[in-house]
């Protein structure tokens, strides 16, 4: 894969107790957030997002473009979690790759990132543009190279912004 990978996380969704995390929509907040990335992504990329609708609100917020839907850059895939005090923790052990009962039927680190760069490999263009969700991201720089596993992992995606961007050259 020689491509330019601009992955934009989407931004803060509007938390609802009623529903599973994969179906939040964004918060007027996050909405504006997104806005703000206007301007920030290249004309000439070709653009995709996953399937969840906070990451398509976000590139439809930040561009007037058509994207790409596709499932495989959605968020590590899991079952339905609760809404608890402790969610970050559960996820940065994740990220860490140090699993504990709480993840049982979670996909792993690896399994997500190469589901995710099944996705990328199918995109056209030289530079591409994911809006994407911070745990797969974050599996997928590790997959690359990008970021050492473990502790730097879960360091990084902790200081992930809603939104955010970052970019890999994989050339």
């Amino acid at each position: 894969m020689t491509k330019r990978v601009i992955l934009v996380r989407h931004a803060a969704p509007r938390v609802d107790p009623v529903r599973a995390a994969q179906d939040w929509q964004l918060s007027e907040e996050g909405l504006a957030a997104a806005s703000g990335l206007r301007g920030r992504l290249p004309d000439d990329a070709t653009l995709a997002a996953s399937d969840e609708p906070k990451a398509g609100a976000t590139l439809r917020a930040a561009t007037d473009a058509d994207f790409v839907v596709d499932a495989r850059f959605g968020e590590v895939r899991r079952p339905v979690e609760p809404i608890s005090d402790d969610f970050r923790a559960v996820r940065r052990a994740w990220v860490s790759g140090l699993p504990t009962a709480r993840h049982r039927g979670w996909e792993t680190p690896g399994a997500a990132a190469a589901r995710f760069a099944d996705g990328l490999d199918e995109l056209g263009g030289e530079v591409v543009v994911v809006a994407t969700h911070g745990m797969v991201l974050t599996a997928w720089l590790v997959s690359v190279g990008h970021l050492v596993a473990g502790a730097a992992a879960a360091d990084f995606w902790s200081q992930l912004a809603l939104p955010d961007l970052i970019e890999v050259d994989l050339r």
